[in-house]
């Protein structure tokens, strides 16, 4: 039998050059703005995203890739001799999962592929595919890496901070007044990603220096042998901030490995910039 050969989605925010140069396949989301559509980090880059963002007076919609987008990968990946495991964005979140579960139907040797849920997305989801690549380098088998992804994923949190609330509003998650009375009282949301996958509000706090103090705050809390981890944090033009942040995560918990990415369309559509997002391992929380 050959290799475990690693797909995932555009959601991750891991970089377009750096999942090429390690050999794992990506799927693009699809990000439509009003006069044109785009795929994510193929022809629509994190600078002109943002760019496009900042002119729109309507958030742009994001779009599932195909189950054929799935289909033609897997098969090459087959044709090859090796096996794959896909690494999707959160069903909360998604349908990409459906899609992958939907091309793989299609195989005649559908145990060759195994389609794996992240409940997360962003630098949660990318932290679970560098896991995954770590495993399959290993040379461990699918069932092998899908009981430590799952193991991982029971332990993962993910907690982020916005700047702004419009973009909340804007893609109908609070309302218009909810929006201004909380962007004129400084009101900085913490959210979190639930057992389900899906993106929930934690607590409320004033100001944008108290928000990242409290996400410090909860990686103690909540957060178990955080020195041992790989922490990753996603931002979204914010970049001063997440290095200092970071900063602070190795100086109060000796943190050794940390990875730092900027958050791409896919995610970014419904954050705007301003978006700071950490992930670490605590006790088992979120579910397996």
């Amino acid at each position: 039998m050959g290799k475990v050969k690693i797909i995932t989605d555009t959601a991750c925010d891991l970089t377009i050059d750096f999942l090429k140069e390690k050999g794992i396949k990506i799927v693009p989301m699809t990000i439509n703005f009003a006069d044109r559509s785009y795929e994510d980090g193929f022809d629509l880059h994190r600078d002109e995203f943002y760019r496009l963002l900042a002119m729109s007076t309507k958030l742009p919609t994001t779009a599932q890739p195909t189950p054929g987008a799935f289909l033609k990968i897997m098969q090459e990946i087959m044709e090859q001799g090796d096996e794959a495991l896909v690494i999707t964005i959160s069903t909360g979140m998604s349908g990409t999962y459906e899609s992958a579960i939907m091309a793989q139907e299609q195989l005649k040797d559908k145990e060759r592929v195994a389609v794996f849920d992240s409940r997360t997305a962003s630098l949660g989801q990318g932290l679970l595919v560098l896991k995954a690549m770590e495993m399959a380098e290993a040379g461990l088998s699918k069932k092998e890496m899908i009981k430590e992804l799952a193991q991982i994923r029971s332990r993962l949190f993910s907690v982020f901070t916005l700047d702004t609330l419009e973009y909340l509003q804007k893609g109908g998650r609070i309302s218009k007044v909810q929006a201004i009375v909380g962007d004129v009282l400084n009101v900085k949301p913490i959210l979190e990603v639930n057992r389900e996958g899906q993106i929930v509000p934690r607590e409320k706090v004033r100001g944008r220096r108290r928000a990242l103090k409290r996400l410090l705050e909860i990686m103690a809390e909540e957060g178990r042998e955080l020195y041992k981890q790989l922490i990753t944090i996603g931002y979204s033009r914010c970049e001063e901030e997440a290095n200092s942040f970071a900063e602070e995560v190795k100086k109060l918990y000796n943190v050794k490995k940390i990875r730092i990415g900027e958050i791409s369309s896919t995610v970014g559509t419904h954050t705007g910039p301003g978006c700071l997002v950490v992930f670490f391992q605590g006790e088992s929380s979120l579910g397996s």
